[in-house]
């Protein structure tokens, strides 16, 4: 009966901690949603079409190519095409990559060897979320987007043409945010 209840403590020990690392990590707070101007960047990406969840290799992989290039980019961006409730894991298309500051991009013109886009700036709603982990990026999307659409529900605004859902993140902020273009004023 001894070992039950020890088993018992143990594991009721192992639950508070780890709620109490999600609450760190930011699971159980509300996010702030915030209309702002966001961009421009120049990104410099791969396309990868597969689950979301695979994505981090790819930002790996071109963050690790501009280093060895003598670029040093503290912000990382995805664009993501695709709703995962409705398009196959398989099939969802994402552009993942790095932003490129304003120091580095004769560097990067010179180099010729990158994909790189432009991204305008834009009129936005941005969700904040702090990036304390790894788990940050994964606990992030299921706070982010559902911060996004309940404010743009209630604020009844309307998507900009063209605007895909991007998440930028900010290493030296340590923050990532969730970004949708919207019209101004709607």
């Amino acid at each position: 009966m001894k070992i039950i209840k020890w088993i018992l403590i143990v594991l009721a020990v192992l639950i508070v901690l780890g709620t109490a690392y999600l609450g760190y990590l930011g699971m159980f707070s509300t996010l702030p949603v915030t209309e702002k101007e966001m961009g421009p960047y120049t990104m410099v990406y791969e396309h990868f079409t597969g689950p979301y969840q695979d994505t981090g290799k790819i930002f790996y992989k071109v963050n690790q190519a501009l280093i060895a290039d003598g670029i040093t980019p503290t912000r990382g961006i995805g664009i993501y095409y695709d709703d995962p409730k409705v398009t196959a894991p398989a099939s969802l298309r994402s552009d993942c990559g790095s932003i490129v500051e304003e120091k580095d991009l004769p560097k990067l013109v010179k180099l010729k060897k990158y994909t790189v886009r432009i991204i305008s700036r834009q009129y936005s709603i941005v969700a904040e979320f702090p990036a304390k982990s790894a788990l940050s990026y994964m606990i992030g999307p299921m706070k982010g987007y559902p911060a996004l659409m309940k404010y743009a529900s209630e604020k009844k605004t309307r998507w900009s043409k063209g605007s895909m859902p991007m998440e930028l993140y900010d290493m030296p902020a340590k923050k990532i945010y969730y970004i949708m273009g919207i019209e101004k004023g709607k």
